[in-house]
């Protein structure tokens, strides 16, 4: 079975990136930042062909209350 980026993120520890939005694409971490339009812009930037997921991780403490 072929793994897609978003079972790669269901399955991995981001707890590195709590708080901060990250780019994901082929089951890695592009870049990430606090700020969105600030990570955008640099994954636009940097990547300009790239079509990563966004996604924000959440405060540990946050997922372990609800």
């Amino acid at each position: 079975m072929v793994k897609t980026d978003y079972d790669w993120y269901i399955e991995t520890d981001l707890d590195e990136y709590s708080g901060k939005w990250i780019a994901i694409e082929n089951k890695k971490v592009l870049d990430s930042d606090v700020r969105f339009a600030v990570l955008l812009g640099r994954i636009k930037e940097k990547y300009p062909k790239a079509r990563p997921t966004f996604t924000r991780i959440t405060n540990k403490l946050l997922r372990l209350h609800s």
